[in-house]
């Protein structure tokens, strides 16, 4: 399998608009892997993970071939996971030849799907299918299978993060979320060993509070990973990478590269790409 992270940012990408403090204004001096847009990500080049604001941006920039995505998974309503609005674009007279993108997310962002692609001109266009935490499924073609998982972030929009396999091979994306809840861990040991885990970072290196819910800072990643280690579904081998930065965390990318690589930990940048 291969992930490519588009975009590595929180709501409000690195550096923000308007915004002069200190990580902002070396973010953009350093420019390279400091500049930050909002988090998105492509699974094998075929499973798209959110629908954000910056999906035309990312498209432009990678050269992303749209005829071999299917599928996307929405982790969340949030705008910075899911921008409904774009979704017109996949209607005539904007676009013109393109297979059928079957989005998958909970209660909220399928609400805001099903509102936007109501209109016949949608139709035999975008599919969406309402998901739960908890809930394991199939994506349209069959090629992976993917487990909904509990998220601790804001209950109004839905959230949930997930576990995807392939061919034998597994990985954990875990954003939007805080600590997981309880629940989670009997479904994620069920479910199996990790050949990689992407986790929420937002709070980098957690120097400016713990972030327990929410989000997590890179102090509350290592405990999940310790707990997950517990349960035997992540070990040495388990590539282990943090991801959705703000500059609220207080530090820059080149800031969190020393402390995450003293645990073996991957700082994610926009266009990182990893086979595993």
């Amino acid at each position: 399998m291969n992930i490519h992270y588009l975009g590595t940012a929180a709501f409000e990408g690195v550096p923000v608009l308007y915004c002069s403090c200190r990580v902002c204004r070396e973010s953009l001096a350093a420019g390279g892997r400091a500049l930050r847009t909002r988090s998105q990500a492509l699974v094998d080049g075929e499973l798209l993970l959110d629908f954000n604001a910056d999906t035309v941006c990312h498209s432009l920039m990678y050269r992303i071939d749209w005829s071999r995505i299917g599928d996307c998974l929405i982790t969340h309503s949030h705008s910075d996971h899911l921008y409904p609005a774009d979704l017109e674009m996949l209607a005539d007279p904007y676009s013109h030849e393109h297979r059928i993108l079957h989005f998958y997310a909970a209660r909220d962002g399928y609400n805001k799907i099903a509102e936007q692609i109501e209109n016949i001109s949608m139709q035999n266009r975008v599919a969406v299918t309402c998901i739960a935490p908890g809930q394991e499924f199939y994506t349209s073609g069959g090629t992976y299978r993917v487990l909904a998982l509990p998220a601790n972030h804001a209950p109004q929009a839905s959230p949930v993060f997930y576990a995807i396999e392939r061919g034998g091979k597994r990985m954990l994306y875990a954003h939007d979320t805080g600590l997981f809840p309880e629940e989670a861990y009997p479904m994620l040991e069920k479910f199996g060993r990790f050949d990689l885990l992407s986790l929420d970072c937002t709070g980098c290196l957690g120097l400016q509070g713990e972030w327990r819910d929410g989000h997590m800072s890179l102090r509350t990643c290592l405990q999940v990973i310790g707990r997950l280690q517990s349960i035997g579904v992540a070990d040495e081998k388990t590539v282990k990478v943090v991801n959705h930065f703000s500059h609220n965390g207080g530090q820059t990318y080149s800031e969190m590269l020393p402390e995450a690589e003293k645990h073996g930990i991957i700082v994610a940048y926009d266009g990182l790409q990893i086979d595993f």
